[in-house]
């Protein structure tokens, strides 16, 4: 449910991001070519311009997506969210730089031969200023605006959690940290007799497991998370049959915090959930991504730190005379060896 309603949100501010980030473009190029804020030589046409913005279109939530500003995050304050979006736009910029140097767009001349377009260093750092400014602003407009239709359109979805171990806290915690989704926690049940009456983030634990259909319908219950540990079978089956007949949505959370150590993720095998403890940390297109992405950011840092290079390389020699590199042989993809060569930092 929460990543159904999720996937919908994350569509919801990919368009927000998409409509800031072209109204920050076209207040760039109003701020410099139309009032001139810093004086333009030229003015040059706006179509000119717009050949960036099929890139653009398709470069941001690229980039976004892979700082994680379309992923599921919980406790993520909103300087954090700010100062990702800085860097993630900042990348984007800094591609975008590139790829108008290294394709060199033309346009045509009176006579009708072609000539390469020079576009503006400062319309680019004004695009990038108030890119960051309108992202995060429509940002906090969209969760803000989600958050108040939900609460409208829907009633408050009643929980009641199984289990009030670390499963279940772990549970309760993530449930409590999307208020945006209309959900309220009514309590805990859990045979621990010294656990009954306390609370845990502010949800009290109202009894034992044998309570549950009663409170169901005394507490007006929408939803039950059973949150039991994997010793506790004979209770969830118990469980199952004390409920089967109530009107209320039954989710099983299963106990794989044991497994978090190891990065484990839940697949689907035909219907039939399996935990995976090991894999390949980027496959197919993810692996693809990370691949253009290194290398647009290493042919990028290599361009603008290509004229330092002469001077790093003098300095090493005046200084001792010895050798200018320092070769190391480090293990890539798929345990394969390969030869990583710097400018070396130590004294011979």
């Amino acid at each position: 449910m929460i990543y159904q309603r999720h996937r919908i949100d994350t569509g919801i501010y990919a368009i927000g991001d998409l409509l800031a980030t072209v109204a920050a473009f076209f207040a760039a190029w109003y701020l410099r070519f139309g009032i001139q804020i810093v004086p333009a030589p030229e003015i040059p046409h706006l179509g000119r311009y717009l050949q960036l913005m099929p890139v653009i279109v398709i470069l941001w939530p690229i980039v976004f997506y892979f700082h994680g500003l379309y992923q599921l995050r919980r406790g993520r304050s909103r300087i954090d969210e700010a100062v990702t979006v800085v860097i993630a736009v900042v990348l984007g910029t800094i591609l975008l730089a590139f790829f108008i140097l290294f394709f060199r767009p033309t346009v045509p001349r009176p006579d009708g031969t072609l000539e390469v377009f020079t576009f503006s260093r400062a319309f680019l750092v004004l695009f990038a200023l108030l890119d960051v400014a309108l992202v995060v602003v429509t940002r906090n407009f969209v969760r803000k605006g989600l958050r108040r239709a939900r609460l409208r359109s829907e009633k408050l979805q009643r929980i009641l959690v199984l289990g009030a171990g670390a499963l279940g806290k772990e549970v309760t915690k993530k449930l409590l940290d999307h208020h945006e989704l209309g959900l309220q926690v009514v309590g805990f049940l859990d045979d621990d007799p010294g656990k009954t009456g306390g609370e845990f983030y502010g949800v009290p634990v109202l009894g034992p497991l044998d309570r549950v259909a009663e409170l169901i319908a005394e507490k007006n219950i929408d939803q039950v998370y059973i949150a039991l540990p994997l010793e506790a079978h004979k209770k969830m089956l118990r469980i199952l049959q004390s409920v089967g007949r109530e009107c209320v949505e039954i989710r099983l959370v299963p106990d794989v915090l044991q497994y978090a150590t190891l990065k484990a993720t839940l697949e689907d095998l035909d219907g039939t959930p399996v935990i995976n403890l090991s894999q390949v940390p980027l496959q197919g297109w993810s692996s693809l991504g990370k691949r253009v992405m290194d290398i647009s950011v290493a042919s990028t840092a290599m361009l603008v730190l290509l004229p330092a290079f002469p001077i790093v390389a003098l300095a090493l020699w005046m200084e001792d005379h010895g050798p200018l590199f320092y070769r190391q042989e480090r293990m890539g993809l798929d345990g394969r060896p390969f030869m990583m060569i710097k400018f070396r930092s130590m004294r011979v």
